[in-house]
C-alpha cells in the first residue's frame, strides 16, 4: 500500500506542474544530471500485453515481447519458470511509462500482486515493483524487479521458525546466513579430505568445543589439530547438503547444519562409515569455535 502511495504521490507530482515536460534527475552513470519524461501509452501496452500471456502461462508468447538479446539471455530461464507452473496470476496495481530526456528507449514502472501455484503444489505471493526498458522496437530489453515478500507466503521468506532460550534471544526466529559459511565449509571439506592441515587450522579458531556423535566433549586447540589426521589412512567426506542460518537481531555469529557421509580408514586398517549431521557455529571473526556432532549407521 505504502508503494502505491508514494506511486501515485510521483505522477501527481509529475502532472501538476504545467508547462514543465522535465521532472526528477539521474544522479550516476551515463545520463548523470538527466531529468525524466512522461513515456508512451504504446510502450506500457507492450507491457500489458506480456502480463496478459504470463497469466495464459504461455511461454513462447511471454518471450515474444522481449528482444532478441533478452531472450538469449533469459530465454532458458523464462521456459522452464512457465514449465514449472500450474497457475500464474499477476494483478496489475499501476503502471507508468516515463523515459530519460533525448533517450529513444522508455521505461515501464509497473506494480503488481504475482500469485504462483507450481505443478509440484507450492504457492507463493509475491508483491512486486519491476521496471521495464522499451527499445525503439517496442521490444523489453532489460528489466530490473523489486519485491515485498507477504508474511503469509508459503516460502521465500527471509526469516522464519523460532529460538526457544533464556533471555533477549528467546522467541526469535531463524534467517539464512550470508558470510560465507558455505565456501567456507567447501573449504574444509576439500582439505579434510587431502590432509591439508594448514588450510584446516585457518578455518578453525584458537580454541574449539566440539560434542561428538557419542556424547564426549572436548576442548581443541588449534596447534593440536595435527594429531586429528595422525591415526588415518585416507579420508572421504561427502556433503549432501549445507544449511547457513543465524538467530535474527542478533551479533554476525553463525551456524551451518552440515548432512554428509564419511569413511575413515585408519592406518590398522580398520573403517569406521557413517551418515552425519552436524552443526558448526562461526563466532563473530568468522572461524568455526564449536561443532555438535551426531551420526548413524550407513544404510
Amino acid at each position: 500500500m505504502k508503494k502505491i502511495i508514494l506511486l501515485g504521490a510521483f505522477v501527481a507530482s509529475t502532472l501538476s506542474v504545467t508547462a514543465q515536460s522535465t521532472a526528477g534527475k539521474i544522479f550516476s552513470g551515463p545520463d548523470v544530471g538527466k531529468g525524466f519524461q512522461l513515456g508512451s501509452e504504446k510502450s506500457s501496452q507492450v507491457i500489458l500485453d506480456m502480463v496478459k500471456a504470463y497469466n495464459t502461462n504461455d511461454a513462447e508468447k511471454d518471450l515474444s515481447f522481449y528482444s532478441p538479446e533478452m531472450q538469449k539471455k533469459v530465454g532458458e530461464t523464462i521456459t522452464n519458470y512457465h514449465k514449472n507452473a500450474k497457475t500464474l496470476n499477476n494483478k496489475i496495481y499501476a503502471i507508468l511509462p516515463i523515459k530519460v530526456v533525448g533517450s529513444s528507449d522508455e521505461i515501464v514502472m509497473l506494480q503488481s500482486t504475482d500469485e504462483r501455484v507450481a505443478k509440484d503444489g507450492s504457492k507463493q505471493k509475491m508483491n512486486l515493483f519491476e521496471l521495464f526498458k522499451i527499445n525503439k522496437d517496442g521490444k523489453i530489453a532489460d528489466f530490473n524487479r523489486y519485491t515485498s515478500i507477504p508474511a503469509s507466503n508459503e516460502y521465500g521468506k527471509t526469516e522464519g521458525g523460532k529460538y526457544y532460550a533464556k533471555g533477549e534471544t528467546n522467541g526469535r526466529p531463524f534467517q539464512f546466513s550470508n558470510r560465507g559459511e558455505v565456501e567456507l565449509m567447501e573449504k574444509f571439506n576439500k582439505a579434510y579430505n587431502s590432509f591439508d592441515i594448514p588450510t584446516v587450522k585457518e578455518i578453525f579458531a584458537d580454541t574449539v568445543k566440539i560434542t561428538d556423535y557419542d556424547g564426549n566433549k572436548v576442548v581443541l586447540l588449534n596447534k593440536d589439530i595435527p594429531a586429528i589426521f595422525a591415526d588415518y589412512k585416507s579420508l572421504d567426506w561427502k556433503i549432501n547438503a549445507i544449511l547457513p542460518f543465524k538467530i535474527a537481531n542478533t551479533d554476525p555469529a553463525s551456524a551451518i547444519m552440515v548432512i554428509s557421509t564419511e569413511k575413515r580408514v585408519s592406518k590398522d586398517g580398520s573403517v569406521w562409515d557413517k551418515s552425519l549431521v552436524e552443526y558448526f557455529f562461526f563466532n563473530n571473526a568468522g572461524k568455526i569455535s564449536s561443532m555438535d556432532q551426531y551420526y548413524r549407521p550407513k544404510k
